[in-house]
């Protein structure tokens, strides 16, 4: 299965590039190519589902590189506008900009369903080349552009009553737990003395950092969506930590994580408002 999501992500990528269209991975699979990931993470959750954010400026651009995938052996997904199927591999394309979603909203037109893209401009503008791959270069969201879209996408999901935000909600809790702690990463220990913002807790410290990538990287618009995150999840009892602490046997297990949960959102909550000045 490895084998065939690789090569849809290269396929894009190639087709994408062909068509002089910007595509940037952004989804969870980012994490098999971020360059910002090495042995001292912990493994990502799998997924079989290849997220790509789309620049262009009209539904024809789009379709031309959805035609071009299609001639390579795609397969449209019949309930999903933006989803794509070839063998295990799926490959969802949400398009973005101004002009194609206005204000941050898309309109598919078939469907007429509405989604939420904002944050996609700035996440995407910050995508690294990804350095493991052959062939065609994989634009892959940051660490940062990741956790801002989470951010957003939980929210979202949340008021849905979708049952994925709880995804989300673990892979919020992935980069605050894990951020900076690749092995050959200084910054954790940096921030014990760090002038403007003294941080001596290594636990939470990544936390700190990567609150402080999203800080300078949102717009205000997405700011506006993390402003109202923090001030729904930081209590131990929101629908973040429960889903935080979500499948543990024991009750006093559970509260020690809703606990862990609160002290990592207030670490990012420090080093997110330092970013935003």
């Amino acid at each position: 299965m490895a084998d065939e999501i690789e090569k849809a992500v290269l396929d894009v990528c190639e087709a994408a590039e062909k068509l002089g269209i910007k595509v940037v991975l952004v989804g969870a699979l980012m994490a098999r190519y971020s360059p910002e990931i090495d042995a001292g993470y912990p493994k990502f959750r799998g997924t079989n589902d290849a997220d790509f954010g789309v620049a262009v400026r009209d539904w024809d651009s789009y379709r031309k590189l959805h035609d071009a995938l299609l001639a390579r052996g795609f397969a449209p997904n019949p309930k999903i506008e933006h989803r794509l199927h070839r063998g295990m591999a799926m490959v969802d394309l949400i398009p973005y900009s101004s002009k194609i979603a206005p204000g941050g909203k898309l309109t598919w037109p078939k469907s007429d369903m509405t989604i939420n893209v904002v944050g996609f401009d700035e996440a995407c503008a910050a995508a690294r080349a990804a350095a493991r791959s052959k062939g065609a270069k994989v634009p892959v969201i940051t660490a940062a552009g990741h956790m801002l879209l989470k951010i957003i996408a939980f929210l979202d999901r949340k008021e849905q009553e979708h049952p994925k935000y709880r995804d989300d909600a673990r892979d919020i809790e992935y980069w605050l737990r894990h951020y900076a702690s690749g092995e050959d990463d200084p910054r954790r220990f940096e921030l014990a003395g760090h002038e403007q913002l003294k941080h001596e807790e290594y636990d939470t410290a990544g936390a700190v950092l990567i609150g402080i990538e999203v800080g300078k990287l949102a717009s205000p618009q997405a700011g506006a969506c993390v402003d109202r995150f923090l001030k729904g999840s930081m209590d131990l009892y929101s629908p973040f930590q429960d889903a935080f602490a979500a499948g543990l046997p024991f009750e006093e297990d559970a509260e020690k994580k809703r606990g862990e949960g609160q002290a990592l959102l207030r670490a990012f909550k420090k080093g997110y408002e330092h970013g935003r000045r």
